[in-house]
Formats: structure tokens, sequence, C-alpha cells
């Protein structure tokens, strides 16, 4: 995962330079300011600017955006559809829907790409798509589209919400989240009928985002405690062999 998480980032910062020389070549001082911008989170950054150039799309030729949605199960197209099941995290509905989006997404998101990585938070973002997208599908309105990134923006609120966490701890700054987002989704969803919120989508990102903290922190655990085992291996030497044994 660290190899792809400086892959990703490498690449960022190749095609940032190569943006900076373009702009340089025809105006140098505004390429040398260009330079002094930094790629901070490739992943969030790339994913902000995907879900930008959708909305776009959709505003010169509309409808782009519905092409892109998850629709309820009875709707699917079992032979072309299921590319729905990804794309529908990009598209939004209209401004306000993607400028609240776009917000959580970067004040959340790069502090866990720095810290988990931008493979992990790739994956993370794959996982809450399908994930969402299925539970759309079985729990939501059975006339209601998906749409929106949603439940990636709740998963890296919670997810950013454990970066101080650790395997058998809860952060209580963790805990304050779950209390004030997620509660306020579990009552809407129960009692708020017929709104255009997909607040399954919500509270599958919240589950995905709690689920992948927990599970980088053990895996990060696991690793120290494994290069911990192999530095004292090289420090004392491998262990004596029993007698009448010899070591090949």
């Amino acid at each position: 995962m660290e190899e792809v998480s400086s892959l990703l980032q490498d690449r960022a910062h190749e095609s940032w330079e190569r943006v900076c020389d373009a702009v340089e070549r025809r105006n140098r001082p505004l390429g040398a300011l260009l330079r002094r911008v930094i790629v901070d989170a490739p992943v969030v950054l790339g994913f902000a600017f995907l879900c930008c150039a959708v909305f776009v799309v959709d505003a010169v030729a509309p409808g782009a955006a519905v092409r892109l949605a998850c629709p309820p199960l009875r709707y699917l197209d079992a032979r072309t559809g299921w590319y729905r099941l990804a794309t529908h995290v990009v598209g939004h509905a209209d401004y306000g829907h993607l400028k609240g989006n776009m917000v959580n997404l970067l004040l959340v998101g790069p502090a866990a790409e720095r810290e988990f990585g931008s493979g992990a938070l790739l994956k993370i973002a794959a996982y809450v798509a399908v994930a969402s997208a299925a539970a759309h599908m079985a729990l939501g309105p059975g006339d209601a589209y998906q749409l929106g990134a949603s439940g990636i923006v709740f998963a890296l609120i919670l997810l950013n919400s454990l970066l101080s966490a650790s395997t058998g701890t809860v952060p209580l700054t963790f805990l304050l989240t779950a209390a004030l987002w997620v509660s306020d989704e579990v009552a809407r969803a129960v009692f708020a009928r017929g709104d255009s919120v997909s607040h399954v989508a919500h509270l599958t990102g919240a589950c995905v985002g709690t689920a992948a903290g927990y599970a980088l922190h053990a895996d990060r655990a696991r690793e120290r405690a494994e290069a911990a085992a192999r530095r004292r291996w090289f420090r004392r030497g491998p262990p004596s062999p029993p007698r009448g044994l010899k070591w090949f």
C-alpha cells in the first residue's frame, strides 16, 4: 500500500511540474508563483476535480450526471449498468449539493490522506462507492436514484476522527463526531420520509470509514511489531539450534 501511495504522489507531483513548466513558458512570473503551490493530497484533489468536471459536463449537456447515478435495483441494467455502482459518487444534483460535499471533503480528506496514505484512501473511496450503492438498492426508496459524494465525505469524517486511535482505544472526538453526525442521520432516516437525501449512503459511509480506520491502525500495529521483531533478530542473531541439529 505504501508503494501505491508513493506512486500516486510521485505522479501527481510530476503532472503538476509539467503544468508549471507549460505556464512558465508563456508567463514566467505566473509559472514561478505556481511552483509555490504543492499537491498535498492527490487522491482528494483528483476526486474533487473529477466531481467538478462532471458537474460542468452536466451543465453543458443536461442529463449526463443522471447516467452515472445508482438506480433502484429494479431499474439496474444487468448488462450495461454495473458501472453505476461506482460512478454515482462523482455526480451531483446541483451547485449547492456539489459545494457542500467538496467543502467537507477538502476539510477532512487531506489530513486522512497524509496519515494513512493515498493508496489506502483510494481503496476506501472504492469500498464506500460499492457498499453505499448496494445499501441504496437494498434499503433505499424503490423509486429514487442515488447521486453524490456524501457517502465518501461521511467515511472521511469518521476516519479523520480516528487519526489518534489505536487498537483497543476509542478517541473521545470520534464518539462526539458519531453522536452529532451519525445519530442525526439515523433520526432522519427513520422519521424524515420523502426527502431527497440518501441517509442510507451517509450511514454506509460512516460504517466503512470507522471499520477502515481501525483496520488501518491494526495493520500499522502489526507492521511495527514485525519490524521490532526483525530488529531484535538482527541485533541478537538467530536462536541457537537444539543439540544434534545444525543450521543450513
